[in-house]
C-alpha cells in the first residue's frame, strides 16, 4: 500500500479527484501527505527545524524557565520521559504551545477555560529568531488544518462547517502544537520504541519532519513508513474525527520507532479541533457509506477517549468540544492547581 500525495491548491479548490483521493487514503491509511508547494517549501520547513534545534540544545535553564509545570494552560517545556503514551514514557522533549485565545467575556467561568490562554515563550535576548520563526509556522499551518478539515466534512455532505459562531466547529478551529525533539538514538540503546503506538485526540493533525522515523498501522494492520517528499507535510485523523464522522473516518495509529532513527530528529506537530466553546453534534455516517457503494461496517472504536462512561458511539449527545478538550489534557499532564508554580 502506498500512501498519496494531494496538493493543498485542489483541495482548497474542492476538487472532486483530490477530495476522493484523501478520502481513500483517510479510510484505508489514516493518513496522507500534502504537497505545500509552491507558497511553502522545504526551506520554511528547514527554517522551523533549525530554530527549534536551537531552543533544545540551549543552555538547561532557558528550557527550564518556560517549564509545562508553570503553566496553568498546560503549555511550555516537557522534558524526557516526563510525558507517556499508553503507559510507555516517552523519549523525547518538547515545547507545548497552541492558539493564544481568551473565554468568551459574558460566559459563566468554567474549568475548562484553562485551555485558553498565552503561551510561554523563550527569553528572546537568548534565541532571538525563535518566535518569529514559530509565528510564520503557525500563520500557514492554521490555514492547512481549515483546509483538509473543510474537504473531509465536505466529503461526508458537511458543508460550511466554520466561519460562524453557530457553524458545525465553530468560526474557526483551535489547535495545539508542539515541536518535538528526539536526541540521537544511541542515547537510549536497549529503547525499541522512541513514542509509543497510539492514536491523536483531536480532529485532525499536521506534521512536519526533518527524518524518517514515523511509521503508520493501515486497517489491514501492516505498519508503513512514512516518508514524505519535499515540501509536504503529513496529514492524519484523530479520535474526534472518529467520534464526529460516526466511525466513519478512524483515528490513525501511529508511533516512532527506534530502528527508523538515524541520528536525532525533529518534528513539529499541530492538533486541531473545533472553536473549544462549540457544540459538537456527531453525524450520521450513513449517507458517505453508501455513495461508496460499499457495504462497509462503519462504528465509532468503543475505546474512544471522546466517550463518557456508558456512552455509544451511535448516541452521543451533543457536547462542549473545550469541556471535553480539558478532560483529556488532565489525563496527559495530571496536576492539581496549587502544582503550576513560578
Amino acid at each position: 500500500m502506498r500512501i498519496p500525495t494531494v496538493h493543498i491548491g485542489a483541495l482548497a479548490a474542492h476538487d472532486p479527484a483530490a477530495i476522493a483521493a484523501v478520502r481513500q487514503a483517510t479510510r484505508q491509511i489514516g493518513l496522507f501527505y500534502l504537497d505545500l508547494r509552491p507558497g511553502i517549501g522545504a526551506e520554511t520547513f528547514d527554517e522551523l527545524f533549525v530554530e527549534t534545534r536551537r531552543f533544545f540544545h540551549a543552555a538547561p535553564e532557558v528550557k527550564s524557565a518556560i517549564s509545562v509545570r508553570h503553566s496553568p494552560h498546560y503549555r511550555g517545556f516537557v522534558a524526557p520521559r516526563e510525558e507517556s503514551t499508553n503507559g510507555t514514557a516517552d523519549l523525547k522533549e518538547s515545547w507545548e504551545f497552541g492558539r493564544e485565545a481568551t473565554p468568551p467575556p459574558d460566559a459563566e467561568p468554567q474549568d475548562w477555560f484553562v485551555m485558553y490562554g498565552g503561551n510561554q515563550w523563550p527569553d528572546p535576548a537568548r534565541l532571538p529568531g525563535f518566535r518569529p520563526t514559530v509565528d510564520r509556522y503557525t500563520e500557514w499551518v492554521s490555514q492547512v488544518g481549515r483546509t483538509v478539515v473543510e474537504a473531509l466534512a465536505r466529503s461526508m455532505g458537511q458543508h460550511d462547517v466554520l466561519g460562524k459562531p453557530d457553524s458545525a466547529f465553530g468560526e474557526d478551529l483551535h489547535w495545539f502544537s508542539r515541536l518535538i525533539y528526539y536526541r540521537d538514538s544511541d542515547e537510549y540503546r536497549g529503547e525499541d520504541v522512541r513514542l509509543g503506538e497510539h492514536t491523536d485526540s483531536g480532529m485532525l493533525t499536521v506534521s512536519i519532519q526533518d527524518s524518517d522515523g514515523l511509521e503508520v498501522r493501515t486497517q489491514d494492520g501492516e505498519w508503513l513508513l512514512v516518508s514524505p517528499p519535499p515540501g509536504a507535510c503529513v496529514v492524519f485523523t484523530g479520535e474526534l474525527m472518529g467520534l464526529w464522522s460516526g466511525g466513519y473516518y478512524p483515528a490513525c495509529r501511529h508511533r516512532v520507532h527506534a530502528d527508523n532513527l538515524r541520528g536525532d530528529r525533529v518534528s513539529v506537530i499541530s492538533f486541531f479541533i473545533p472553536e473549544l466553546g462549540s457544540v459538537l453534534r456527531p453525524i450520521d455516517p450513513a449517507e458517505a457509506v453508501a455513495a461508496e457503494g460499499t457495504d462497509a461496517a462503519v462504528a465509532v472504536a468503543a475505546d474512544n477517549p471522546w466517550l463518557r462512561p456508558g456512552e455509544r458511539g451511535d448516541a452521543v449527545e451533543p457536547f462542549v468540544v473545550g469541556e471535553r478538550e480539558w478532560a483529556r489534557v488532565h489525563e496527559i499532564f495530571p496536576r492539581d492547581e496549587q502544582e503550576v508554580t513560578k
